[in-house]
Parts: C-alpha cells; structure tokens; sequence
C-alpha cells in the first residue's frame, strides 16, 4: 500500500513537470531570431562618425597659495619671491610668481615639493635688471595635477 502511495505520487508528480514543458516549450532556450528569406531585403545600419568632442578637465581642488616673503636683493641682483600652499602637501606642482608694475608683467615659474605638513615652492627669481624701478605687485599662482590656486593677497616689493 505505501509502495503503491510513492508510485501514485511519482505518477502526479511526472505529469504534473512535464505538463509545464507543455506550457513552456523553450524555457531556458536563446530564442533564435528569424533567419532573412531570399525575398527580404535588409536595410544597412547607417554609419555614424564620431564628431570630436572637447572633454572637459576634472574638477581641481583648490589650492591656498600664500607668499612668505618678496624683496629686492641688490647685493644678488635679483627679486626673491619665497610662497608656499598650506592647505596639502605634495610633489610635482608648478609655482608662478608673476610681477606687474605699470602695466606691465613679467612671470618666473619652478617646481614645487612637498614638505611635512605643506608644499613649497623653490624660491623665484627675478633678475633686476629686467624689472622697472619703483614699486610693484607680486602674485604666486599654483597648478598640479590635482590642485590649483593663486594668492589672495598679493605682496607689495620696491624695486630700487
């Protein structure tokens, strides 16, 4: 009685799965697409060209340029600009000091390295003799990979 019970089940049971393969004949199958007949014609899939688009640069994030010092060395002959960034520190940036009296500008740029807690930019150099007499403005602006910046505050020098 029991074996008859476990054979009646399995009966029911065998139908039961084989009755949804009726229902479902391609369950589990990639349907095929149609295959093209002598009589249909494709269409061509129209070429499109690439038109050349500006991608823009990533965002930077923003550098805190502060100059520490600018003065005339007579003895040297040079305008000495000495800035640093204070809010990260890395290598591989670009400093530009750029002085402006009358008009006129004239610009030094150097590497800058990190230190501790900071990045310093190497000490700028402007010779003298390539720079008008009397008093001008010096401003640092600083660009990296990742960073940019420039001076909020520009330093006043006087060229003798």
């Amino acid at each position: 009685m029991k074996n008859l019970r476990i054979a009646v089940l399995a009966v029911i049971l065998a139908v039961t799965v084989s009755g949804c393969s009726l229902l479902y004949p391609n369950i589990g199958k990639p349907t095929d697409s149609p295959k093209p007949t002598a009589t249909d014609t494709e269409t061509p899939t129209p070429t499109v060209t690439p038109t050349e688009t500006e991608t823009p640069e990533p965002t930077k994030e923003p550098a805190t340029v502060e100059i520490l010092d600018a003065y005339a060395d007579v003895q040297g002959g040079v305008l000495l600009v000495v800035a640093q960034i204070t809010n990260f520190s890395e290598d591989g940036g670009t400093c530009t000091a750029t002085f402006t009296s009358g008009g006129k500008s004239t610009s030094v740029s150097v590497g800058a390295e990190s230190n501790a807690t900071n990045t310093q930019c190497r000490t700028m150099e402007f010779p003298l003799g390539n720079l008008p007499k009397g008093s001008g403005v010096v401003s640092v602006k600083y660009e990296s990979t990742l960073h940019a910046g420039e001076t909020t505050l520009d330093m006043a020098v006087v060229i003798p």
